[in-house]
C-alpha cells in the first residue's frame, strides 16, 4: 500500500473492523502472519472474524434509510430492526410483544403506534 492510502486503510482496519496493524517488511512476512493468525484463530471458531457470521445484506439503502425515519430509530436500532423483520411488510405488521425483543417496551410500543396512525 502506498503512503497516500495507508492512513485511510490503517483507520478502515482499526476503527472499522476492529483489527490491529501489525508492521511487516515485505509481502512473504506479511503471508506468514495472516497463516499464523488464522491457525490461531480457527482454535476458537467463534472468535475467527473470517468465519464470523454475516449479516444479512440490506437490499436497498432506501428503506435502511425509511426506517430511520421512524421517531426514536437511529441508525443502530434500524438495523436491529431490518435484521429482525427483513422488510417493511413484516416491520409494519409486528405486534409489540416482537418489537419490545429488539428495541425495548417504550420504543416498541413507539413504533408500533407509528404504523397504526398510518393504517
Amino acid at each position: 500500500i502506498s503512503g497516500q492510502y495507508f492512513p485511510a486503510v490503517q483507520k478502515f482496519v482499526v476503527l472499522e473492523l476492529g483489527m490491529t496493524l501489525l508492521p511487516v517488511a515485505s509481502q512473504e512476512e506479511a503471508a506468514q502472519l495472516i497463516i499464523q493468525l488464522v491457525q490461531e484463530q480457527t482454535k476458537d471458531q467463534a472468535s475467527n472474524p473470517f468465519l464470523a457470521k454475516k449479516c444479512p445484506q440490506l437490499l436497498e439503502a432506501s428503506v435502511f434509510q425509511t426506517v430511520q425515519q421512524i421517531p426514536g430509530v437511529g441508525k443502530t436500532k434500524a438495523l436491529l430492526l431490518l435484521e429482525r423483520f427483513q422488510n417493511l411488510h413484516q416491520l409494519c405488521n409486528a405486534s409489540v410483544q416482537e418489537l419490545e425483543q429488539v428495541v425495548g417496551h417504550a420504543l416498541a410500543q413507539q413504533i408500533h403506534a407509528f404504523f397504526a396512525q398510518a393504517k
